[in-house]
């Protein structure tokens, strides 16, 4: 009897045990499962927290993209009329058309340096908040490209502005000096001349038309401003077609 109570009694600590290793493990199981709700919670609120500023940021770079656009139109414009002004002015150099007063303007307006100011305020906080992912691959990539393409254009505008400050404008300032007086059809050289009393002396304009050096420099403003065209018409091309992605609000990756 002794013996049967002994193997009885084991048989009820083991029966206990087992009983409370069931519980014990279904309290562990509950711990996981709270712990991977919370985990889960916090993953959709930060995903959450990174789509509300990356619709902000891309708010942000809309509007840095709208002042861009501005100022590649004002500039789009400006580089088109230095082409019209070299195309006007080389024909005169190759004496199909007669020479004449206004390539005392074009030698100024030729000096004129052309530059972007983009701000990318927008571009950086998406990027620093790493909310650039949580926007669609494919305006990612437009936006991407298009910041490629404005590194690309201000250095295309520093080669230009380069020549300009360093050959073309120290040799028309040396040698073609007299541009600056009432006649040259410059509205800001007519306006700040138009009383001046001197005698007009020193002009020359055939001299001009037979310099080759300086025929050769009007060619180099043609031919950068053509390179500089492009880009400002590729700016507001992309620009554009950026802006109108953000506005079908279509661009923000959607939580499951």
């Amino acid at each position: 009897m002794k013996v049967f109570r002994s193997i009885r009694q084991k048989l009820s600590n083991q029966n206990k045990l087992l009983k409370y290793l069931k519980y014990a493990l279904g309290e562990i199981v509950l711990v996981v499962i709270g712990i991977l709700i919370a985990l889960a919670i916090n993953n959709w609120n930060e995903e959450r927290n990174s789509i509300v500023q990356a619709e902000k940021h891309l708010r942000t770079l809309k509007l840095n993209l709208q002042d861009d656009i501005v100022q590649a139109e004002t500039l789009l414009a400006e580089t088109q009329t230095t082409i019209d002004y070299a195309n006007d002015f080389l024909n005169q150099f190759k004496t199909l058309k007669p020479v004449d007063n206004n390539i005392q303007m074009y030698l100024i307006y030729l000096m004129f340096e052309r530059n972007i100011e983009e701000n990318e305020s927008g571009l950086n906080a998406l990027s620093n908040s790493n909310s650039l992912t949580f926007v669609e691959e494919d305006l990612q990539n437009k936006i991407l490209n298009y910041y490629r393409n404005l590194e690309q254009l201000k250095s295309r505008e520093n080669n230009a502005n380069t020549e300009i400050k360093t050959m073309y404008e120290p040799y028309v300032r040396n040698h073609y000096y007299w541009i600056y007086n009432k006649t040259n059809p410059w509205h800001r050289q007519a306006n700040f001349y138009k009383d001046d009393p001197r005698p007009l002396t020193n002009i020359d304009l055939s001299a001009a038309i037979a310099d080759k050096k300086l025929e050769t420099y009007v060619m180099n403003r043609r031919y950068q401003a053509m390179l500089m065209l492009d880009f400002y018409s590729n700016t507001l091309k992309m620009a554009k077609e950026i802006i109108t992605e953000i506005e079908d609000n279509q661009n923000i990756q959607t939580l499951p």
